[in-house]
Parts: structure tokens; sequence; C-alpha cells
């Protein structure tokens, strides 16, 4: 039997050259001194000094005396039915590898790897129910909203039709403008970026014929999203996340406060109640605004790709409002294909007049709509919204940037709140039967 225990003091590892035996009658045999004799009167053991490296076998007993401030330990071997005297300034520890808990451990196992199985297998569902819970939530204040005016059931069935018409008017303009303004700027961007390697050494130092024609290509080959987005588009998908959409409204303050209900110590329940509600209303706030971000400035580089002539304007507005979700840099790295195609097409003034716009959007979000969305909501930079945007695009498509994008927003939004006990926070929502 092996009992561990760790030597207390300030020493070093020359202090203790090689291994040592104590000796039984402690006279200072086999190179140990009076001292460590008075010191360590367990006679008849054996003694080593060794680096922390040594395993036991299954089903033993270990002692172990721990002390934190050295990492050296001598280890005594002794009968089974014995025990070490530990030396003062040692703390004394017992460790057993049981057979239970080595069931448990692979019984985890076991069921980690079913629960991984089980999510590829149904990701695809559980990203539309995830979409369907952040949806239900940020429609959540307009139904009870409508319902101090109107019955409930009017309230929720006049909420999911203002969603369907904004969806029906959403996805008739991307089918209208989208396909046809991204094939146009298949076209159009080689030809300009070929005029400006003409007039620019710089342009043509830095390939930006060649980085274009890179870059139509990765966005014209599909994603991981693809069938994703396929499925999407399937009007029983539709009336599927619709219905689950509408069970959320009904059912999800019960369900939340059921959740709070299995908590059984009273103040944490307040707690977690307090911060998670405070938490939805941030994320709430935060996503509305960046919403109405990318409508202003998505109409205002629109707008002027429309006013110099450019090609698809609608497209190039909207690539600088869902870019421009960016914090702090977003709207002039979306502003980017209008600069281009209005330096290559149309000259040099028309470009400064897109620097000029981009800037003015830009400097507006960080001294204005910044500052007042961090007071009102939650801080967020500009790495992990496009981390999470780049991966949800590339597993579920368009639909996984945008879902994923918000869902960090509760996310973050959640942790924010973690360490605020007595803030007021608003209700998540009247339970009715």
């Amino acid at each position: 039997m092996h009992h561990t225990v760790e030597r207390e003091g300030e020493h070093d590892a020359d202090d203790y050259p090689g291994q040592h035996a104590l000796g039984v009658s402690g006279d200072g045999k086999n190179g140990e001194t009076g001292e460590q004799a008075e010191q360590y009167p367990d006679r008849g053991a054996e003694v080593d000094l060794h680096d922390c490296r040594r395993r036991r076998r299954f089903g033993c007993w270990l002692w172990i005396a721990h002390r934190v401030r050295h990492r050296q330990y001598l280890t005594f071997v002794a009968e089974p039915n014995g025990a070490p005297r530990v030396p003062p300034g040692f703390r004394l520890f017992r460790i057993r590898v049981t057979p239970g808990s080595v069931a448990l451990v692979l019984g985890a196992s076991v069921l980690a790897v079913l629960l991984r199985n089980a999510f590829v297998a149904a990701h695809r569902q559980i990203g539309w129910a995830v979409a369907c819970v952040i949806v239900a939530s940020l429609l959540a204040p307009l139904a009870d909203l409508l319902d101090k005016r109107m019955p409930r059931w009017l309230a929720l069935l006049v909420t999911m039709l203002s969603l369907a018409v904004m969806t029906v008017v959403v996805w008739g303009a991307i089918i209208v403008n989208v396909q046809d303004g991204l094939s146009t700027l298949s076209n159009e961007a080689p030809r300009a970026a070929a005029s400006l390697e003409r007039r620019s050494e710089v342009a043509k130092d830095f390939r930006l014929v060649e980085r274009v024609n890179s870059l139509i290509a990765t966005v014209r080959r599909p994603s991981q999203g693809t069938a994703v987005g396929q499925a999407v588009g399937a009007a029983g998908t539709y009336f599927v996340c619709g219905i689950l959409t509408l069970f959320f409204l009904i059912y999800g303050p019960r369900m939340l406060r059921s959740a709070f209900a299995q908590i059984r110590d009273p103040g944490r329940r307040t707690r977690i109640e307090r911060r998670t509600g405070l938490a939805m209303q941030n994320g709430r706030r935060y996503i509305v605004a960046a919403i109405a971000q990318t409508v202003v400035v998505a109409a205002g580089i629109g707008l002027a790709s429309w006013a110099l002539s450019l090609p698809a304007p609608f497209v190039l507005g909207a690539l600088a409002g869902t870019i421009g979700l960016v914090p702090a840099l977003g709207v002039l790295v979306g502003s980017l294909p209008a600069l281009l195609l209005a330096a290559g097409l149309n000259g040099w003034r028309d470009a400064v007049i897109v620097v000029g716009a981009a800037v003015l959007l830009q400097a507006v979000e960080v001294l204005v709509v910044r500052k007042r969305v961090d007071r009102a909501s939650v801080h967020i930079g500009p790495a992990l919204p496009a981390i999470v945007a780049l991966l949800g695009y590339e597993l579920y498509g368009i639909g996984g940037a945008m879902y994923g994008a918000a869902g960090l927003v509760f996310l973050i939004a959640w942790l924010d709140v973690l360490g605020i006990d007595n803030t007021p926070a608003p209700d998540v929502g009247d339970v009715r039967t």
C-alpha cells in the first residue's frame, strides 16, 4: 500500500538528491540525519523522493498529505493494513477508485456520444426550434402590447399576421432584386477592378482583379447550409415554424415560470428570474436597434448607389446594411463593393461621394448610436458577431448567420447581468391559461 505526502517548505530539488531510505533506529544510517529521524518517526518504511507522476492500480487506497506550496512528494511504502504517521504541517486525503465511479464515467461517456449522434441527426430541426424561440422572444412585447387593447387570441393572431406579411415582403424583395443584382455584380465587378488596375499601380500590385474573381467564386460556391436553405424554402417548413413560434408565444412564459419553480431557494429563484427578465429585455433592445441600423445603412448606401447610377443598388445597400451590423467598422467594410464599382466605373469623384456617405454613417453609428445602445442594452464587440455569423452561414446559410448572431446577443446579455442582484427587471411575461 502506497501513501503519499507532500513536503512543506522552501526546498530545492538538490536538497533531496536521488532516493533515500530512512533507517529504523533514527541514528543517521543510510544517509539520514538525526534531525530527519526525529521529524519522521515512522520506522521500517522506505521513503523515496520523486516527482508527482506515480499512478495507482484500480481499487487501491491512496493516502495523500497535500501542501500547495511545494511540488515534491515523499512516498511511504507500508503494509496493506498500516498507514503512515503524517508529519506536522501536512494534510491527509484519501482517494478511492470504486467500480461505481468507473461505471459512472463510462455511462457519462456513452451518454455524451448518444447525445452527439442525436444532435447531428436532428441538427436541422434543432436549428428551426432555436430560430422559433428567438422570433417568439422578439414578438412577445408586441403581443403583450396588443393584449392590453384586445383579447389575447386576437393579439396573437395580429402578431402572427404581421410576421407573415413582413416575411413575404422581405422574401419577395430578395427574389426580385437580389438574384438579378448578384448576377449583375458578378459581371460588373471584374470590369471595374480591371479599370482600376489600369489607372492605379497600387491596385495592380494588389492584384485586384484576381481577388475580385476569387471573391465572386467564393460567393457563388454553395455553403454547407444550401441544403438547409432549400428545405426551409418549402411551404410546409414555414407552416411548421409558424405553429412552433405561436406555441412559444402562448406557452413560453409558462414554461419559464415552471422552470423557475424547480429552484427551491426563494432568494436564488428571485435572482435568476430577475436576471433572465433583464437579459431578455436587453437582448431585445439590442436586436431591435440592430435591425433599425441595418435599414438606415442599407437605405443610405443604396440611395447613394442609385443616385450615382451604380449597378444593383439594392444589393449594394443590403450588403452595406448587413455587414454594418458588425460594430465599429462594419459600415466601412460593407461599403467597399459600392466604392469599388464607383471608382472603377464612374471615376474618383463618385468614389469620394461613396466614401463620404460611408464615413458619415459609420461616425453616427460609433459616436451616437453605439453609445446609446450600450447604455440601454449590452455592449458587444466586433469579433464575436463576425465569427458566429460566418460559422452560422457555413452551417445553415443566411438564416444560420442571422439567428446565430441573435442567439449570441441573448447569451451575452444574460452573461452581462450575472453579477446584478438588486436591479429591478421586467417580468418574463404574463402566464395565461
